[in-house]
């Protein structure tokens, strides 16, 4: 697995997680930022611009992480991508390690989906 095909996986695992436990989608915008560049362009239009990165993003997405490893406990390539993106000085790396911090909890379903 390449970097970046580990990138895309935990994004569309994050994005997965969102929409299936927030009804909210990531927005190409969010996604881009957690690739880290211009990606994603799925050619939607753009109504209003995304919740996700209104307070603390990092934060928000770590949620999402704990929630996409347990909807994805029976995929291996995902905890493969994991590892290979944790020790990366980027965002997604960033979140990936704030899980496995100790003491670290993830934020409640309402802090997720407000402001």
């Amino acid at each position: 697995m390449t970097l970046d095909e580990a990138r895309e996986r935990l994004i569309e695992g994050l994005n997965y997680a969102a929409y299936h436990e927030t009804d909210y989608s990531l927005y190409d915008s969010d996604k881009n930022r957690l690739f880290g560049s211009s990606h994603y362009d799925s050619g939607r239009t753009v109504v209003k611009p995304s919740s996700w990165p209104k307070g603390d993003f990092e934060e928000k997405m770590a949620t999402l992480l704990v929630w996409a490893n347990v909807l994805n406990s029976g995929d291996p390539k995902f905890s493969e991508a994991q590892r290979l993106i944790e020790n990366e000085d980027s965002e997604l790396g960033r979140i990936i390690r704030r899980t496995k911090t100790p003491g670290w909890k993830p934020m409640g379903y309402a802090q997720l989906t407000t402001d």
